[in-house]
């Protein structure tokens, strides 16, 4: 069997998670947008993988905004579920993949090039939301 990487982005790990807002969207006008915290473990320009304490196991697919601070600056980052595992009682790891438009999509592959040259002298940059001590916990990333 042939298991290439099919990816055509530059793919970012971190070995800090960075933690973001999640907030799902499309809903019905009868129900809030319920916003979260999630853990980002890796990102490119094409999609993340990311650990949650939600439990979208009934509604993979999902279209949700993610936002977070990179190197000063906020982005929010469209997409959808594509993957669930579940790796702890209350834990869940997603991939998803981004819904970008081009100029979006630039900027996020610029930011992530940056942050990689940048995390090669440290794990963690204060200009960005990597997550606390407490959220690793939380996600049982400790």
């Amino acid at each position: 069997m042939n298991y290439e990487n099919k990816r055509s982005f530059f793919r970012l790990s971190f070995a800090h998670p960075l933690c973001a807002e999640f907030k799902r969207v499309g809903l019905p006008d009868t129900l809030e947008p319920k916003t979260s915290k999630i853990a980002i473990l890796d990102i490119s320009g094409g999609g993340m993988r990311f650990r949650s304490d939600i439990n979208f196991t009934e509604e993979l697919y999902v279209l949700f905004e993610a936002k977070f601070t990179g190197l000063g600056k906020t982005y929010k980052l469209l997409g959808q579920i594509l993957r669930m595992k579940p790796v702890h009682s209350d834990i869940y790891e997603y991939s998803a993949k981004f819904s970008l438009n081009e100029s979006d999509e630039s900027a996020l592959i610029s930011l992530l090039n940056s942050m990689s040259i940048k995390l090669r002298k440290t794990k963690v940059l204060s200009s960005c939301s990597f997550c606390t001590e407490e959220e690793l916990s939380r996600f049982h990333l400790l």
